[in-house]
């Protein structure tokens, strides 16, 4: 079964999370609007229009994030600009040249998303200014004069966002990450005041989807990663794991700490929890910009206290099995506690970057994604994505075959405006098949509704000024609704052009109509091209994410796991591993995205799909808990039968592996529960081994040690068990769906 026709409607119309970028459009409006006032002003209408919609262009390659990144984006698209006008303008009158200087040009439009986000939007920039300026030819004065006018641009539009107006396109995303913090600090408090409900953790869970969605939609397009977007991932990765130790901790005391001999214990955790959640309301703030003092003083202060209390604990134990169990306990909960600082201390680090713009420095523990900060060389960059198994080549290649073909068509059918062909093939074109499909539609659907509307506008306003104004609003709403919607962003958009058209050559339903014709030709080449030129489909590419994300699994738990069988030293190859396995589970999950915008996806894959790839972070966060006790492991005495559980994921996690890349049933669960119940009376019988032994030594004995040891994989194995079931039932469901 396909997905039906109205789901896919409303995915096109549906706006996405978050609001409009109301600064994005007034500041793109100013860009355009007043070289536009100083053209009128000294006579020059045209030329200032020309400095208007360039200094727009150049908008368009400020990405955000650090001030340097933004400068050098821009003035590289000022440059480029300049450039591609020049030659544009040389080479119009010569066919064959045209069709050359078109290939290249948009193979080097395509190659630029090599250097990230910015990169991307200057490729952008550069390819929409060549293919613009060649059906508009002139000569060596005119298009000197050009150039000169795309540096004035440049510099108007470097002015304005740099200096004048910074350009802070991660405020929404900052908004609904605070969100997220101050909504866990909420459930904090209604804890401690006994009021908790299922609707607090619906809250925050709907929170942190609304701040990934948000994340996502900005990401649509950008084919690599930039700094901001790492440290915001890594952000909402903390308040989920936050979440996650803040649910354990009282979860830990509900079931544990109830009795009333326990009261100078709940009375010090409540204390905690009151600091922990005053520190993450700071976060929330400092993360939304505004002026907070983060200070873990207090609750290190309630830290040291609790150990102490844990140490005047063990000394009072009776000696009963009941009791050492609640010492175990209480144990883990000073453990928690602890890592819940470190969390905190981490999350403080990364929301104080966002403000100061500085690099996060590398942490200990738990970052989602690997982070290469080495420099490379243009050449080793182009030298590594020269075949066809790079994706940035691939999508280069389309980009200026579809430009190409482009040109020779409305070079041979002579076509009114032309050049809009090739200007909406460079702007439908995406690197996955998914986004180019959905904006094939909305590019369509909103060029027929704008040029309808504008043809109306010219029909029935005949004043210049007013004219003017609506140009003015209608960039407004055009740029401010791209992250509501794309579609509604071209209605406005094509309004815009058509008016501005309009200013040099009065247009009427004829044009309007071309318009429309060109953007339905030019969209055709760019959804043809994702079907004939090197078809990267997401539901091809999709099985193979997924077994390496299972590979990258199984080699983390392996890791981990050789430490407590004593056959591999603690070390740093397991915060690298853990990173590698982040990362390619980030890589199946926007593999997995790209999926649901391709066209004839079935949606049987998507639950399955989705269990996975939860249950696979779920997995490898246990893994996690069990990597931070690393740090209080000291390995004295080898656990029996747990080389026989972790030899049985090990088989298991790879089992899966080759399940989904073979599109095999994969075989029947090993025997993992019964390997549990025989680890557990292992674990029991240290527990009783200790008590017996806190008659005569309650100090630190190798007894003592061995029970902290595996205190904690006593309760995270039984996770571990849980999550491998859900992937193994997962995976039987996705591969019968074949």
């Amino acid at each position: 079964m396909q997905l039906n026709r109205s789901n896919f409607l409303r995915s096109l119309i549906q706006p996405e999370p978050g609001k409009p970028a109301i600064s994005n459009g007034l500041r793109a409006a100013l860009a355009l609007g007043v070289p536009m006032l100083i053209g009128q002003l000294i006579n020059q209408r045209e030329s200032g229009l020309f400095v208007g919609l360039m200094a727009y262009f150049v908008n368009l390659a400020n990405v955000g994030g650090p001030y340097q990144i933004k400068a050098k984006a821009m003035v590289a698209a000022t440059l480029g600009m300049a450039v591609s006008v020049f030659v544009g303008t040389l080479v119009a009158k010569i066919s064959a040249l045209s069709v050359v200087l078109t290939f290249l040009w948009g193979l080097a439009s395509g190659f630029a998303s090599m250097y990230g986000n910015a990169g991307a939007n200057v490729g952008l920039v550069v390819g929409v200014s060549f293919i613009s300026t060649i059906a508009q030819p002139g000569n060596l004065e005119v298009a000197l004069m050009r150039s000169l006018l795309c540096l004035i641009a440049g510099g108007w539009a470097m002015l304005l966002s740099l200096v004048m107006w910074p350009f802070r396109p991660y405020d929404p995303l900052r908004l609904a990450l605070a969100g997220c913090f101050s909504a866990i600090a909420k459930y904090i408090q209604a804890f401690l005041s006994k009021v908790t409900t299922p609707e607090n953790i619906l809250e925050i869970r709907q929170a942190l989807e609304t701040a990934r969605t948000i994340l996502g939609t900005a990401r649509i397009g950008k084919p690599a990663r930039s700094w901001m977007d790492e440290q915001l991932l890594v952000l909402i990765q903390d308040g989920d794991r936050l979440l996650g130790s803040v649910i354990a901790l009282t979860e830990l005391l509900e079931t544990h700490f109830q009795q009333q001999q326990y009261h100078a214990v709940q009375q010090l955790v409540d204390d905690a929890l009151e600091q922990i959640s005053v520190v993450v309301q700071a976060i929330a703030k400092v993360i939304s910009c505004k002026p907070a003092s983060i200070d873990l003083g207090n609750l290190n202060r309630i830290y040291e206290a609790l150990k102490e209390q844990e140490s005047l604990q063990r000394k009072a134990i009776a000696g009963s099995e009941t009791d050492y169990t609640t010492l175990v306990a209480f144990t883990n909960l000073v453990l928690m506690i602890e890592k819940l600082i470190k969390q905190l201390q981490y999350t403080a680090q990364t929301a104080k970057s966002l403000v100061e713009h500085n690099k996060m420095s590398r942490r200990d523990i738990d970052k989602l994604l690997v982070v290469e900060d080495e420099q490379r060389s243009l050449l080793s960059l182009l030298k590594d994505n020269l075949t066809l198994d790079s994706a940035i080549f691939r999508h280069a290649l389309r980009i200026s075959v579809t430009l190409t073909v482009g040109v020779i068509l409305y070079s041979i059918t002579n076509l009114p405006m032309g050049y809009w062909v090739t200007l909406t093939s460079i702007l439908v074109l995406k690197p996955n098949l998914g986004a180019t499909f959905q904006r094939f539609f909305q590019r369509v659907g909103g060029t027929i509704l704008g040029a309808v509307l504008a043809a109306v506008v010219v029909a029935t306003i005949t004043s210049k000024t007013v004219l003017d104004i609506i140009i003015l609003l209608t960039v407004f709403f055009g740029i401010s609704l791209i992250s509501v919607n794309y579609g509604y962003s071209v209605i406005f958009l094509s309004i815009f052009v058509l008016l501005i058209i309009d200013i040099g050559n009065p247009i009427g339903w004829q044009f309007a109509g071309f318009r429309v014709l060109n953007t339905l030709i030019g969209a055709g080449l760019a959804f043809a091209s994702h079907y004939f030129i090197l078809p990267n489909r997401e539901r091809d590419r999709l099985p193979s994410q997924l077994a390496i994300a299972l590979r990258e699994c199984h080699k983390y738990f392996q890791d981990v796991m050789a430490v407590y069988q004593g056959t591999k030293e603690h070390d740093s190859t397991i915060i690298s591993q853990r990173r590698q396995t982040g990362l390619a589970i980030g890589n199946a999950q926007a593999s997995f995205q790209g999926l649901l915008r391709e066209p004839q996806m079935s949606k049987e894959l998507v639950e399955p799909v989705m269990t996975l790839l939860v249950y696979m972070g779920r997995f490898t966060n246990s893994v996690t808990v069990l990597a931070v006790h690393l740090e209080h492991f000291r390995g004295t005495v080898p656990l029996p039968e747990l080389e026989t559980f972790v030899r049985q994921v090990s088989l298991m996690l790879e089992q899966l592996a080759d399940s989904i890349q073979l599109e095999i049933t994969p075989p029947p669960l090993p025997g993992l529960e019964e390997t549990l119940q025989k680890i557990q009376p292992h674990l029991q019988a240290l527990r009783t081994a200790r008590i017996k032994e806190l008659a005569v030594n309650q100090g630190h004995t190798p007894v003592r040690q061995a029970v902290i040891d595996y205190s904690i994989l006593d309760l995270e194995i039984d996770q571990i068990v849980r999550r491998l079931t859900a992937m193994h039932s997962a995976m039987e469901r996705l591969i019968s769906t074949k």
